[in-house]
Formats: C-alpha cells, sequence, structure tokens
C-alpha cells in the first residue's frame, strides 16, 4: 500500500509540471513576435521632395532691362558719358537643373552634387543710345554651366556653385559703344529651403563673376581693360505630383568695367576711364522634374 501511495504521489507531481511547462513555451514564442513588428516598421517611406529631384528643365520668358553707363577719356584730359538703355524688353529665359548621383547612391553627401544651366536672350531689340538720336538694333546672349553642391539638412539644402559663364552684347556698328563678349568664371554660395513642400520652395544664390575675355571692349577704350561682376538670383519654384514644375525668378546682374592707357586701336572710341553695366529680370519659367 506505502509503494502504491510514492507511486501515484510521483504521477501527480510530473503531470503538474508538464501543464506548467506548456504555458511557458506558448510564452516563449508571444515574446518574439513584438520583436519583429519594429523591424517591419523601420523601413523608410518614399520622400518626393526637392531634395530628390534629379532632372529639372524649364523654359519661358520675362521682362529684362540692361542700363550701361561709361565715363571715358576724350583726348583733351577730360572725360565724357556713353550711356545705353535698353527700358523694358521680353527676354527668353531656361534653366537645367541635374543632380546626376540623387538615385544612384544612397549617401547624402554624393547625392548633393548637382550640374547647373543657365541662359537667355534678347533678339532684335531696337535701342537708342541717349543724346545720339539713332536707333540701333541689338541682340543680347547670356549662359553659365556650373558644377556645384547641395546638401541636405532637413528642409534646407545648403552648399555653393562654380562654373564658366558668358555675355554677349551685339550691337550695329557706331561711334558709342562697341560690340562685345564677356566670358567669366563665376563662384558663389547657393541655398534653398522647403516652405509648402513640393507646392513652394524658395532658393536664392550669389556669385561673383571674375572676366577673364572682354572681347573688342579690352582695346577699345585703353589698352589696360579691367572688370569685376556680382550676381543674385532668388527663385519661388514649385511643382505638382506629375512632374509639371514652374518657376519666378529675379535676376540681378553687375559689371564694373575700368579702362587705362591709350589704345593703339584704329577705331578706338575713348581713351581710359570706367563704368557700369547692370541689369535685372523677371521670368516665369514652366517645364518638367524628374
Amino acid at each position: 500500500m506505502p509503494r502504491l501511495f510514492i507511486v501515484c504521489v510521483i504521477a501527480t507531481l510530473l503531470t503538474s509540471t508538464a501543464a506548467g511547462a506548456e504555458p511557458l513555451e506558448a510564452d516563449d514564442r508571444g515574446a518574439d513576435i513584438p520583436e519583429a513588428a519594429p523591424a517591419e516598421s523601420a523601413a523608410l517611406p518614399d520622400d518626393d521632395s526637392w531634395q530628390r529631384i534629379v532632372f529639372a528643365a524649364l523654359v519661358g520668358g520675362g521682362v529684362r532691362s540692361r542700363r550701361i553707363h561709361l565715363d571715358v577719356g576724350n583726348g583733351t584730359g577730360g572725360t565724357e558719358p556713353r550711356d545705353f538703355d535698353t527700358g523694358a524688353y521680353f527676354d527668353f529665359g531656361w534653366h537645367l537643373f541635374i543632380r546626376p548621383m540623387g538615385r544612384r547612391s544612397p549617401r547624402p553627401a554624393i547625392q548633393a552634387m548637382v550640374l547647373q544651366l543657365d541662359g537667355g536672350a534678347g533678339i532684335s531689340l531696337v535701342v537708342e543710345p541717349v543724346g545720339t538720336g539713332i536707333s540701333l538694333q541689338t541682340n543680347t546672349w547670356r549662359m553659365v554651366g556650373q558644377l556645384g553642391y547641395l546638401y541636405p539638412i532637413g528642409r534646407w539644402q545648403v552648399g555653393g556653385l562654380a562654373g564658366i559663364g558668358g555675355d554677349v552684347f551685339k550691337i550695329d556698328p557706331n561711334f558709342v559703344l562697341p560690340s562685345w563678349r564677356i566670358v567669366y568664371a563665376r563662384l558663389g554660395p547657393s541655398g534653398a529651403v522647403d516652405l509648402l513642400g513640393d507646392f513652394l520652395m524658395i532658393r536664392a544664390d550669389f556669385g561673383l563673376r571674375f572676366p577673364f575675355d572682354l572681347g573688342r571692349l579690352e582695346n577699345t577704350f585703353g589698352r589696360d581693360t579691367r572688370a569685376f561682376g556680382l550676381d543674385s538670383t532668388l527663385t519661388f519654384q514649385g511643382r505638382i505630383n506629375a512632374g509639371f514644375t514652374y518657376a519666378l525668378r529675379f535676376v540681378w546682374e553687375y559689371f564694373r568695367y575700368r579702362f587705362a592707357g591709350e589704345t593703339d586701336e584704329v577705331q578706338a572710341m575713348g581713351q581710359g576711364g570706367r563704368g557700369d553695366d547692370h541689369a535685372v529680370n523677371l521670368q516665369l519659367l514652366v517645364g518638367w522634374s524628374l
């Protein structure tokens, strides 16, 4: 009888231990499930902000005005003014923006590299140099290509651009101003901020211009001609989901000229002096971005 009692007690203990182990294993399996949920929710959403735009091409036009004022030597020890004012005229414009590594690298430091091309043209303008009483046909072309870096910091993009630009001024033959071509190096900071997502981004650019080729201007008012330039651009840009993109740009451009020494040019228009050349431009551009 004692032996039977001992066997029953041992059987009861074994049964209780097995029953208690099953809920524990179930609890262990349940504890593993919540650990996988955070891993799945950690995937980043597809951000379609301006920082991921890899290509944008815009064309359009706007209103531009340009004024050139020169004080040049008259050969008798004095100076005489030379003024050229276009007034407001219609100007074509275009803008090309490429982020070549935007979708080829996961690293923001590499995605931040950009290429940019900007240009404009005013064709068949009829203007009258101040005080001459003659009407002259004038054409202007502008182009600047740049490499740059716009690093994303939250809603901001900060960096700068550097490149080569050209400004062509072509006018009918006259005795006031020559036609000329300015080729320059440009360097300056740039920054942008997303204000309303895709609907509105504001970007500001500022640049220094260092001309190294002044064309006919180099030997028309003096054999030693030097120039220095500045520019600034404020852009309000937006786009819709389909890719249609629009931009309103305000552009200011400035050159400062200095002429020294007597020139050997047969068609010289003056002997030394200085001058200013500035233009303002308001453009509306439309196009596509990816």
